[in-house]
């Protein structure tokens, strides 16, 4: 009669170290593999939405669209559904915000009231450009693309900070020491002087970096010591976020 022989001790415990050091080697990889996903989702977003703000501009005269700035209906997620029809698109895989509406909730319309509760959630991953704003400094001298010297050197588009609270878009105008416009209050709400860095991008959101539409509509990844620059004596106060930008760095 065969006798059936089991397991030893010490050789269960020498599958289950195998197992662990298995686990250890693969888990860090699927989560890079998932990071990478989601960084190639947030860039095809953002390529998208770059190309549907370039075809709102050719149909209206050469023109940047407006911002929540100072009048909440003009927000462009709402100004451009024409555009595109799907919400989906303006939620990055890299936003971990809290600040989003219920599921189920619908976007207020342009012409909802300042008062509607529905302004005070978050309806976009991605800030657009201040300096390219209508609103900008009173008379919106950036605010069409014609009006850059070098569309392709000047970013547009990108994925806001988690914190950031609800709305469309980013002032590089308010950063760094001396700004472009002089606001205290603004200057410490955007910026931390003492990282030299932004407070309203999510500047590491995949793999030390994020993704960028320019003012052209192309889109890319970058790292932000590649974009955050000054040349106060060529009037450019925010590198690659400056309309002013020629392409040229110091």
């Amino acid at each position: 009669m065969e006798t059936r022989r089991a397991f030893t001790l010490i050789e269960l415990l020498v599958v289950i170290a195998i197992i662990a050091i298995l686990a250890a080697i693969l888990f860090p990889v699927f989560a890079q593999a998932k990071l990478a996903a989601k960084k190639t989702t947030d860039l095809s977003n953002v390529k998208q939405l770059g190309t549907m703000l370039m075809l709102y501009s050719n149909d209206n005269d050469d023109r940047y669209p407006l911002t929540s700035f100072p009048a909440r209906g003009n927000t462009w997620p709402l100004r451009c559904q024409a555009y595109i029809k799907n919400w989906d698109m303006f939620r990055s895989p890299g936003d971990l915000s809290t600040l989003w509406p219920p599921a189920g909730t619908q976007p207020p319309q342009p012409d909802a009231p300042q008062s509607d509760p529905r302004w005070g959630f978050r309806w976009t991953s991605y800030l657009l450009n201040a300096y390219m704003s209508g609103a900008f400094n009173g008379s919106g001298p950036y605010s069409t693309v014609t009006a850059l010297p070098a569309p392709a050197s000047v970013i547009y588009l990108t994925l806001a900070a988690d914190n950031v609270a609800p709305r469309d878009h980013y002032h590089p105008f308010y950063w760094g020491t001396p700004p472009e416009l002089v606001s205290s209050f603004m200057q410490n709400l955007t910026f931390d002087p003492a990282t030299n860095r932004t407070r309203e991008i999510k500047l590491e959101a995949f793999s030390g970096g994020t993704n960028y539409a320019y003012a052209d509509g192309h889109a890319k990844f970058q790292k932000w010591p590649q974009l955050w620059w000054r040349d106060l004596p060529r009037n450019i106060f925010a590198g690659n976020f400056d309309p002013k930008n020629e392409g040229q760095r110091p």
